[in-house]
């Protein structure tokens, strides 16, 4: 295994990151976009956990903290989604430059910051598979974005999730012509019963695989539960990228 931790200029910030490589990189990675007030680890280390079964599949891995997030640099409370889906494309391009296979694997928030992605013009029909847990499409916020907002001890803007509604997930959905792995908690405390559905029927339309966790919450997963999410991630891409 070969690591590599840095900090590198997107947008005028410095953003960490994390890429870990087998021996032998067989060209392929998944770039790992973490929720809102989240970091490059994942909930419960998810992210840290999986990259360690992809190592044993070949593939490389990218794992970062968003501006204003984890290591990177900013204040919580200038937060950008739109700075967020940036710096996703960002280094999906960089990787499609180097001639990987890219795919994108985002929880929550960062779940609908990929798909947001996806639609990016450097990247659109370039990224062949798409690993979305519990994305969040935003679609119903009805707040006023002018207010400043405090969540878990932190302070954020209304703007944020403004803009991620004026993003359009669920138009990027329909748009997006690969492969699809969506997981969602059954008891989700965060997304509407209602919005979750309307995500799981395009997904399922699209005839693209879904996968429902009895007695999950939005994250931190049960250990048993998450153990099997991640054998059907690893089968998802290796016959996603095979295909």
């Amino acid at each position: 295994m070969n690591k590599q931790v840095s900090f590198e200029i997107i947008n005028g910030r410095e953003i960490f990151n994390i890429l870990t490589e087998p021996e032998n990189p067989q060209n392929k990675i998944v770039i790992m976009s973490h929720g809102f007030r989240g970091t490059s680890i994942g909930p419960a280390r998810t992210f840290v956990d999986f990259e360690q079964l992809l190592l044993k599949e070949g593939f490389s891995s990218l794992r970062f903290d968003q501006a204003c997030s984890g290591n990177s640099e900013g204040d919580y409370i200038n937060s950008s989604f739109n700075d967020w889906v940036n710096t996703t494309a960002y280094f999906a391009k960089k990787y499609l430059d180097k001639d990987y296979k890219v795919i994108l694997l985002g929880q929550s928030m960062g779940a609908t910051t990929a798909m947001i992605a996806t639609s990016k013009e450097e990247l659109r029909g370039k990224i062949p598979a798409i690993i979305v847990w519990v994305p969040d499409p935003k679609s119903t916020f009805d707040k006023d974005a002018n207010v400043v907002y405090e969540e878990g001890g932190q302070r954020y803007k209304g703007t944020f999730w403004q803009e991620a509604r004026n993003a359009n997930f669920f138009d990027c959905l329909d748009n997006y012509t690969g492969k699809i792995h969506l997981v969602y908690g059954e008891n989700d405390k965060y997304i509407s019963e209602e919005l979750r559905n309307q995500v799981i029927d395009k997904v399922k339309q699209k005839g693209q695989s879904v996968m429902i966790l009895a007695g999950q919450d939005h994250s931190s997963w049960d250990y048993d539960v998450v153990q099997p999410v991640y054998q059907e991630e690893l089968n998802f891409l290796k016959s996603g990228l095979e295909s």
